[in-house]
């Protein structure tokens, strides 16, 4: 990926960023057909600067927060949804690791702001599911007497596995009885990794997001980002960064999506004249009422979103429990307004050659992203019970 004319923070305009949304958005189509990975738009975005955003001033990235970073990701996932999650996902990963820095940093912002340094996270397993609902992983990271460490195991949802330079992958230490768990950050290219093609999904089917398999992959002492016990307050904190962070982009990209769908629905509602209406389907009271209740589900995901982001910035207390909440309520209302979209379009919305179909594939995969929703409802409800 090249790396050409970067832009500083305040020069992300909303024009730039519309003109991603429909740059991306005309090959979008032809990805999610083939289920082939948009590698040009993340030359697009290495050649902006814009891998960097969450990466320090300091690391000559941008500095960006929660905030710019969901901005950004409601853009792109707009036009085209698997490159905006894993931007999302790359945003995520390149915060956590700027908080502590480790060994090996310097190296891993450079990478990012040359435009080829994607970051991303293995942490579900096809036998454990997701880790946010417990047990332990199976990968496991051994310290060999020379200090390196050597990972083995099969991570699967490995978004982004074509371009990701870095994966910071969970694993444990230990026996089963006495585990520490923590974080080893493994190149892309380690010899013993190898990417099984396996994804072949409803929606996001652009993030190539394949099960990884590694053997004995030998990583750096340094490359080991800590490892505790179960429970122990430095993986709270950890953890709460990341459900923060994640719960909100999230929300972000589903929102594009979800207004991405709404944008298509107002020129088809104006293009379309029927003959034995005479006029624009616009014009209909039924169908206005239907556009009225999307742009108010869009107006409480705009609301939710902007107020959680600009919380989280501001503030070092992270509130972890509203992330939820936003998360779940802004994904249920873009599968809410796709729904309404295809019930005023009809056969239109389903046809394969407009994009309302594959906004409403994609917005379904909100669902299955951790927090799940019967997981935020119980954390919620047990917090209102103080229970």
């Amino acid at each position: 990926m090249g790396h050409s004319d970067p832009l500083p923070l305040a020069r992300i305009s909303d024009e730039l960023l519309a003109d991603l949304r429909t740059e991306f958005a005309a090959t979008a189509a032809a990805h999610d057909e083939q289920a082939s990975f948009p590698h040009a738009n993340f030359e697009r975005l290495g050649g902006l600067n814009l891998l960097a955003l969450t990466v320090p001033v300091t690391h000559g990235g941008l500095g960006g927060g929660l905030a710019d970073a969901a901005r950004v990701v409601g853009a792109v996932g707009g036009g085209e949804a698997s490159t905006g999650l894993l931007l999302a996902m790359n945003y995520l990963m390149h915060h956590a690791l700027a908080r502590n820095q480790p060994q090996g940093y310097d190296a891993i912002t450079q990478a990012a702001v040359e435009g080829r340094g994607v970051l991303n996270a293995l942490q579900a397993e096809p036998e454990l599911g997701s880790v946010i609902r417990g047990g332990l992983p199976g990968t496991v990271a051994t310290q060999q007497t020379d200090g390196t460490w050597c990972v083995s195991g099969r991570k699967a949802y490995a978004t982004g596995s074509p371009i990701v330079r870095w994966w910071l992958v969970g694993a444990r230490t230990g026996t089963v009885d006495a585990p520490r768990l923590g974080t080893v950050l493994v190149p892309g290219d380690a010899p013993g990794l190898t990417v099984k093609p396996t994804w072949n999904h409803a929606g996001l089917r652009a993030t190539a997001s394949h099960e990884i398999e590694m053997v004995d992959v030998k990583v750096p002492a340094e490359y080991a980002l800590g490892f505790h016990p179960p429970g122990a307050p430095e993986l709270k904190a950890r953890q709460a960064v990341v459900q923060v962070w994640n719960g909100l982009l999230i929300a972000a990209l589903y929102d594009g999506i979800a207004r991405a769908g709404r944008d298509w629905l107002h020129s088809f509602l104006h293009d379309r004249k029927p003959a034995n209406l005479g006029a624009a389907l616009a014009t209909v009271p039924r169908l206005q009422t239907i556009v009225g209740e999307i742009e108010t589900l869009l107006l409480i995901n705009r609301t939710l979103i902007d107020d959680a982001t600009h919380r989280a910035d501001a503030s070092p207390r992270l509130e972890t429990l509203r992330a939820q909440q936003v998360k779940y309520t802004v994904t249920s209302n873009a599968i809410r307004i796709l729904d309404l979209a295809l019930s005023a379009t009809g056969n239109h919305g389903l046809d394969r050659a407009n994009p309302l179909e594959r906004h409403y594939r994609d917005a379904l995969c909100g669902r299955v992203h951790a927090p799940q929703a019967d997981t935020v409802l119980l954390n919620v409800g047990k917090a209102a019970l103080g229970v």
